[in-house]
């Protein structure tokens, strides 16, 4: 029983810091020491008690262990009971971008683009700026573009401006690599000296 309550309590640990995808390592290396069984039952015990942290920290442990998945099947279960983890956490706490960035995350691996738009823009409208989420909101952003309803696409040109005050040569070098620079473009229509500074900066860049 102790074992257990240390690794719930680790477990809890990864809920709480899940705003970075690196850290799945960590939580796969937890993911098994957990005994059999042990992500279903905090997973059920989420449920029964509404503790977001705890459904938090089940999905982020289900990611964990998705490599592990024997058949197809066995890992698009885990990938529905991530996001039922997800959902329920997010009915807890709505407001923390991490677990909409999860959810997107997840999603996407789902091959379910439109939901994973939804949630993208859900990261957004929670948590704005936060430079570490940077590098991969922009290229989840650029990969749902597609997908996104206007406010979506409102919501993207929001993360390029904000981040391009913050970074423009990271946001520009981004643009380069995933092909987004009409994205970035439309995001910057507005600010006409940021449109200008990023030609400049994607003109050194390709030359």
């Amino acid at each position: 029983m102790s074992v257990l309550c240390g690794l719930f309590a680790l477990a809890l640990s990864f809920g709480r810091l899940g705003a970075e995808w690196t850290l799945l390592q960590s939580a796969t290396r937890a993911a098994r020491m957990m005994p059999a069984g042990f992500v279903d039952a905090l997973s059920r015990e989420a449920a029964g008690s509404g503790v977001a942290r705890a459904a938090a920290a089940a999905a982020a442990l289900r990611l964990a262990g998705l490599s592990n998945a024997e058949s197809r099947a066995e890992r698009e279960d885990r990938l529905a009971a991530t996001v039922a983890d997800l959902r329920r956490a997010l009915l807890g706490a709505p407001l923390v971008a991490a677990t909409w960035e999860r959810l997107a995350f997840t999603e996407q691996l789902r091959h379910r683009p439109l939901e994973a738009a939804q949630a993208w823009r859900m990261a957004v409208v929670t948590g704005a700026f936060d430079p570490a989420a940077m590098a991969r909101r922009l290229e989840s952003g650029f990969a749902l573009w597609p997908y996104m309803d206007a406010d979506g696409r409102d919501a993207m040109d929001l993360q390029v401006r904000t981040f391009f005050a913050w970074g423009p040569g990271s946001v520009t070098e981004l643009a380069v690599r995933f092909g987004a620079e009409e994205i970035v473009r439309q995001g910057l229509a507005a600010e006409p000296a940021a449109a200008a500074d990023f030609e400049r900066r994607l003109s050194h860049l390709k030359h």
